[in-house]
């Protein structure tokens, strides 16, 4: 992310008697040559169900990272339970560090990588509060301009002007043409094969659900490059092929004003996050 850098490794142990354990090494390095540092520690998660993946990993340390970031804007430059060189690049990387800890993907690999399928809705609608805050706030730091590039980018490709055939009646009106993202006033909830206005070969699939974060019902258009096909970390209900027969994924936890709180990610109602590492 710029001139943050996280990395993590996650590695299975024993402690004896058939405890297996999660190993989580994490490292947080910036190059930024006015806030350099290093800093990286190992912690033990007994998980006894599963174990701790890497993309859990990277929300657990980002979600840290926030509340290192937050310090900083609170109290200034003094009385901080972080390094000052952390705290500050965190402060300056919030809206990165929001998508990490929501997501597991950084805002660029958003664009060059995807996102897991199963996190596609909650990405696009964090990317738009993301954005509609940015028209609100102002102050450095907050939302870097290559940050806001690249979600502006994505949450633009979520909104594509499409066309969705009627599957009744092929050749006849279509269900709904228009942005992407103003579909669930038009569509009910489910999955629909769609295409990009006046391209018909350019096919979609125009996805209407609940929104994560926000109240009420949301629309994106989706597509392959838009969010990848790798095994989901955190098991969840991907929108159906059926439309009007959704199963939409599990909302996460409140959010808490621009910087939302990671939430708890859906591994169903026996399952909670690890807590996040001590920095």
């Amino acid at each position: 992310m710029g001139q943050l850098q996280l990395s993590v490794r996650v590695t299975s142990a024993d402690v004896g008697l058939g405890r297996p354990v999660t190993r989580f090494e994490w490292q947080v390095e910036s190059t930024d040559p006015d806030l350099p540092g290093t800093m990286s520690k190992d912690h033990l998660y007994e998980l006894a169900d599963r174990q701790l993946t890497g993309r859990e990993g990277l929300r657990l340390l980002a979600r840290a990272l926030i509340s290192a970031g937050e310090d900083f804007h609170e109290a200034g430059h003094g009385d901080l339970r972080y390094p000052f060189w952390l705290a500050a690049i965190a402060h300056r990387h919030l809206t990165d560090l929001t998508v990490v800890a929501w997501t597991g993907v950084s805002p660029t690999e958003i664009i060059t990588v995807g996102i897991p399928t199963d996190r596609f809705m909650l990405a696009v609608d964090l990317t738009r509060e993301i954005l509609r805050a940015s028209t609100q706030m102002q102050g450095p730091g907050l939302h870097g301009p290559e940050t806001l590039s690249v979600l502006q980018d994505f949450a633009a490709r979520a909104d594509r002007d499409v066309a969705v055939p009627d599957p009744g009646d092929p050749n006849g009106p279509p269900l709904y043409e228009g942005p992407a993202g103003e579909a669930h006033h038009h569509l009910a909830p489910g999955s629909y094969d769609a295409h990009l206005r006046h391209h018909p070969d350019h096919e979609l699939t125009v996805f209407v659900a609940e929104a994560p974060m926000t109240d009420g019902l949301m629309a994106a258009a989706y597509r392959p490059v838009d969010a990848d096909q790798r095994p989901s970390t955190s098991p969840a209900d991907p929108p159906s092929a059926s439309p009007g027969n959704a199963r939409h994924p599990n909302p996460p936890g409140q959010p808490g004003g621009w910087t939302p709180r990671p939430p708890t990610p859906p591994h169903g109602p026996d399952h909670t996050d690890p807590p996040a590492p001590g920095l």
